[in-house]
Protein backbone atom coordinates (compact mmCIF):
# COMPACT_ATOMS: atom_id res chain seq x y z
CA UNK A 1 0.00 0.00 0.00
CA UNK A 2 1.65 3.40 -1.04
CA UNK A 3 1.74 6.25 2.25
CA UNK A 4 -0.64 8.82 1.87
CA UNK A 5 -2.30 8.06 -1.60
CA UNK A 6 -6.02 7.43 -1.73
CA UNK A 7 -6.71 4.20 -3.20
CA UNK A 8 -10.47 4.06 -3.16
CA UNK A 9 -12.28 4.65 -5.95
CA UNK A 10 -14.77 6.99 -4.71
CA UNK A 11 -14.99 10.35 -6.63
CA UNK A 12 -13.55 13.61 -4.49
CA UNK A 13 -15.04 16.74 -4.21
CA UNK A 14 -12.76 19.85 -4.94
CA UNK A 15 -14.43 23.41 -4.11
CA UNK A 16 -13.65 27.05 -4.04
CA UNK A 17 -15.29 29.97 -2.89
CA UNK A 18 -14.74 32.88 -4.92
CA UNK A 19 -16.10 35.88 -3.40
CA UNK A 20 -16.63 39.58 -4.91
CA UNK A 21 -18.47 42.75 -3.84
CA UNK A 22 -19.21 45.51 -5.50
CA UNK A 23 -18.91 48.42 -2.50
CA UNK A 24 -19.74 51.88 -3.84
CA UNK A 25 -18.93 51.23 -6.99
CA UNK A 26 -21.27 52.21 -9.45
CA UNK A 27 -21.63 48.61 -11.62
CA UNK A 28 -24.00 50.01 -14.31
CA UNK A 29 -21.39 52.15 -16.00
CA UNK A 30 -19.21 48.79 -16.20
CA UNK A 31 -15.86 50.73 -14.46
CA UNK A 32 -15.98 48.00 -11.53
CA UNK A 33 -13.11 46.46 -9.57
CA UNK A 34 -12.80 42.53 -10.93
CA UNK A 35 -10.62 42.38 -7.74
CA UNK A 36 -12.05 39.45 -5.77
CA UNK A 37 -11.08 36.35 -3.14
CA UNK A 38 -10.10 32.61 -3.61
CA UNK A 39 -11.00 30.24 -0.80
CA UNK A 40 -10.14 26.98 -0.29
CA UNK A 41 -11.34 24.25 1.96
CA UNK A 42 -7.84 24.18 3.46
CA UNK A 43 -8.30 27.79 4.49
CA UNK A 44 -5.82 29.41 1.85
CA UNK A 45 -7.08 32.63 0.41
CA UNK A 46 -5.79 34.18 -2.85
CA UNK A 47 -5.99 38.05 -3.70
CA UNK A 48 -7.40 37.50 -7.74
CA UNK A 49 -8.32 39.48 -10.45
CA UNK A 50 -9.09 39.96 -14.32
CA UNK A 51 -5.84 39.74 -15.82
CA UNK A 52 -4.70 43.44 -16.41
CA UNK A 53 -3.81 42.78 -20.26
CA UNK A 54 -7.50 41.87 -20.84
CA UNK A 55 -9.34 44.63 -18.38
CA UNK A 56 -6.70 47.70 -17.94
CA UNK A 57 -5.65 49.12 -14.55
CA UNK A 58 -7.40 49.93 -12.07
CA UNK A 59 -10.47 47.72 -13.21
CA UNK A 60 -7.75 44.97 -12.29
CA UNK A 61 -6.07 44.35 -9.28
CA UNK A 62 -2.20 43.78 -11.05
CA UNK A 63 -1.29 42.31 -7.90
CA UNK A 64 -4.06 39.30 -8.06
CA UNK A 65 -3.59 36.12 -9.43
CA UNK A 66 -5.87 36.18 -12.71
CA UNK A 67 -7.53 33.14 -14.12
CA UNK A 68 -4.94 32.50 -17.03
CA UNK A 69 -2.16 32.86 -14.16
CA UNK A 70 -3.84 30.14 -11.85
CA UNK A 71 -4.72 27.60 -14.90
CA UNK A 72 -0.73 27.75 -15.60
CA UNK A 73 0.03 27.33 -12.18
CA UNK A 74 -2.55 24.10 -11.64
CA UNK A 75 -0.72 22.75 -14.59
CA UNK A 76 2.52 23.11 -13.50
CA UNK A 77 1.41 22.03 -9.87
CA UNK A 78 -0.04 19.09 -11.21
CA UNK A 79 3.00 17.52 -13.07
CA UNK A 80 5.44 18.58 -10.24
CA UNK A 81 3.33 16.20 -7.72
CA UNK A 82 3.55 13.30 -10.86
CA UNK A 83 7.07 13.89 -11.20
CA UNK A 84 7.88 13.74 -7.54
CA UNK A 85 5.78 10.51 -6.72
CA UNK A 86 7.44 9.03 -9.93
CA UNK A 87 10.80 10.02 -8.86
CA UNK A 88 10.25 9.07 -5.29
CA UNK A 89 8.89 5.55 -6.36
CA UNK A 90 11.88 5.51 -8.92
CA UNK A 91 14.31 5.78 -5.73
CA UNK A 92 15.35 9.17 -7.08
CA UNK A 93 16.84 11.61 -4.36
CA UNK A 94 15.12 15.42 -5.15
CA UNK A 95 15.95 18.50 -3.33
CA UNK A 96 14.56 21.03 -4.98
CA UNK A 97 11.67 21.08 -8.07
CA UNK A 98 11.60 24.37 -9.94
CA UNK A 99 8.86 25.21 -12.54
CA UNK A 100 9.24 28.61 -14.54
CA UNK A 101 6.00 27.81 -16.03
CA UNK A 102 4.85 29.62 -19.29
CA UNK A 103 1.08 29.51 -20.69
CA UNK A 104 0.69 31.55 -24.01
CA UNK A 105 -2.76 32.57 -25.08
CA UNK A 106 -3.33 34.16 -28.90
CA UNK A 107 -6.40 35.36 -30.47
CA UNK A 108 -8.52 33.12 -32.55
CA UNK A 109 -9.68 33.95 -36.20
CA UNK A 110 -11.96 36.40 -35.35
CA UNK A 111 -9.52 38.40 -33.30
CA UNK A 112 -10.74 37.16 -29.99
Amino acid sequence: MDAGLNTDNAPEDYTAVVEWTRGDQDFLDHRYSRAHMLRFDGGAVVRASSSPHVVRVPMSDAAGVDPEEAFVASLSSCHMLFFLDFASRAKFMVDLYRDAAVGVMGKMQMGR
